[in-house]
């Protein structure tokens, strides 16, 4: 059940020098314990299928976050350490936190709420997005070098990618602009 679930997660709070943490096909509620800010070692969480949970708490020391198929996740806190983040499946997903400056590869897949993507992120040099029908624009990434944008419905514009080397776009019919892409060497 969900709440023997819950219970089993919560009475297995990880030690606090865990460094890699991986959930899968959970049921219950967020556990308590990830609350805890003394998990400064913990630089990787892979979430899979964690079916309730609303909002992800930052945990400053992580680097590298996978959310796969959390239908339920509207919020993502900044954590400023991310440097690969990777969210599919999370239909109920809006927007991802403005504070993430570390961040360089951002991949985002089926997440149809989602209407807008962090922008001027100094670091992100790569980002692919795959069937995201709420987004309508990807601008102002001055720092981005390869973008791939596959099964988009709604995207109608790409531009403002100073740096942006290689572009993939595919099944985007309603793409009307690219523009202000002057390092493009590469465009599929």
């Amino acid at each position: 059940s969900n709440d023997e679930q819950s219970g089993a997660l919560e009475a297995l709070e990880p030690p606090l020098g865990l460094e890699c943490l991986e959930i899968g096909d959970y049921i219950g509620k967020m556990p308590v314990w990830h609350l805890n800010t003394e998990y400064t070692k913990l630089h990787s969480l892979k979430l899979e299928r964690p079916h309730l949970w609303e909002k992800l708490i930052s945990i400053t020391s992580l680097k590298v976050l996978n959310v796969i198929n959390c239908p339920a996740l509207c919020e993502i806190d900044s954590t400023p350490a991310f440097e690969p983040l990777k969210v599919e499946e999370c239909c109920s997903l809006e927007q991802f936190p403005h504070h993430m400056p570390a961040l360089k590869w951002l991949d985002v897949a089926l997440c149809d709420s989602l209407e807008q993507l962090p922008d001027r992120r100094p670091a992100l040099k790569s980002l692919m997005v795959w069937a995201c029908d709420g987004l309508k624009a990807l601008v102002n990434m001055p720092a981005l070098e390869s973008l791939e944008v596959s099964y988009c419905d709604c995207i109608e514009h790409l531009h403002d990618m100073a740096a942006l080397k290689s572009l993939m776009v595919r099944k985007c019919d309603r793409l009307k602009t690219l523009a202000d892409m002057p390092a493009l060497e590469s465009l599929e």
